[in-house]
């Protein structure tokens, strides 16, 4: 009991409704600004004056500066990851689905600044990132539709369902505590990493160009690494459910949950269309997993 009340006393502060709130608005804001940043650094590159620093990658056109905002939105997609785990394994399975999406669209913003049009060809087929690129997100966005599409009514429970409930079984209370602190953990551990990968940013960078070049080949090694947690965080949260409720149905779905994260764990590791692959293997297969999941629900099975 003294266990439960002190992971809501820890959980209440950074993971309430009002702290997504007001961490929303805070995104919000931080974005305008990173944004409004940005693009004043490109007018001052084309207007000559900043001329000692150099040609800067992702600072030559208007499009890289939706690099910034994009990166926020990111970070607020990892907390809504974290306010979710303990709610519902669906959603926050989902919220994986969308950072990956995102991270694919931040990309593709970075390849249209560098894309050479030409009415050749020859010289398009050079250049086929762009389309495997918009290829991957359509996909993504389709399949993370069917995702949330086939689970509505699952999804509607969760909304409804008042997790301080004190007429909730007592296993159910001592799973959303499970899963509570290990929201704290996850959430502990994405600070931790990212003041680290921010350490080694810096410190990495000889100045102030060497900082700008580096920053997206540092955020693909900080998610990278993160996403390395939520396999893990997946493990646990496959042991919880079995303590809860060994029914085999749940634990395929929840040992499906951890191949997929695992295969967009993998995406990082590569490029190309290699890594479109691996990140629509990843979503796909969760979704089809939780397809199954569904139909098995609506059958008999003999008792023991």
């Amino acid at each position: 009991m003294k266990f439960k009340k002190l992971i809501s006393g820890f959980y209440e502060t950074p993971l309430s409704k009002e702290s997504k709130r007001r961490f929303e608005k805070f995104i919000f804001v931080a974005a305008v600004i990173g944004l409004l940043i940005h693009l004043a650094l490109i007018g001052l590159l084309q207007l000559g004056q900043l001329s000692n620093i150099g040609v800067l990658r992702g600072f030559q056109n208007p499009v890289d500066a939706l690099y910034t905002p994009f990166s926020l939105i990111l970070f607020y997609e990892v907390y809504c990851l974290i306010y979710y785990l303990p709610k519902s394994i669906t959603i926050y399975i989902g919220k994986q689905y969308e950072i990956m999406a995102l991270i694919t669209v931040r990309e593709m913003f970075n390849e249209l600044s560098y894309l050479q049009l030409s009415s050749n060809t020859h010289e398009l087929k050079n250049q086929p990132q762009f389309l495997y690129s918009m290829a991957a997100i359509l996909l993504l966005f389709a399949v993370i539709y069917l995702y949330y599409r086939m689970n509505q009514r699952a999804v509607k429970v969760d909304n409804r369902t008042n997790e301080h409930d004190k007429n909730l079984p007592p296993k159910v209370q001592h799973y959303i505590s499970a899963k509570r602190a290990l929201a704290l953990c996850v959430g502990i551990l994405f600070i931790v990493f990212m003041i680290v990968f921010v350490h080694k940013w810096v410190i990495g960078s000889d100045n102030l160009v060497d900082l700008f070049e580096n920053s997206k080949a540092v955020s693909n090694m900080f998610f990278s690494s993160f996403f390395t947690i939520l396999i893990l965080a997946d493990v646990v949260i496959l042991l919880f459910s079995f303590a809860m409720n060994d029914e085999f149905h749940i634990v395929m779905r929840n040992s499906g949950f951890v191949i997929s994260t695992t295969l967009l764990k993998m995406s990082f590791g590569v490029e190309g269309l290699v890594n479109h692959i691996l990140m629509l293997s990843g979503v796909v297969f969760g979704t089809l997993m939780l397809l199954v999941f569904k139909f098995y629900e609506k059958i008999e099975i003999p008792e023991e």
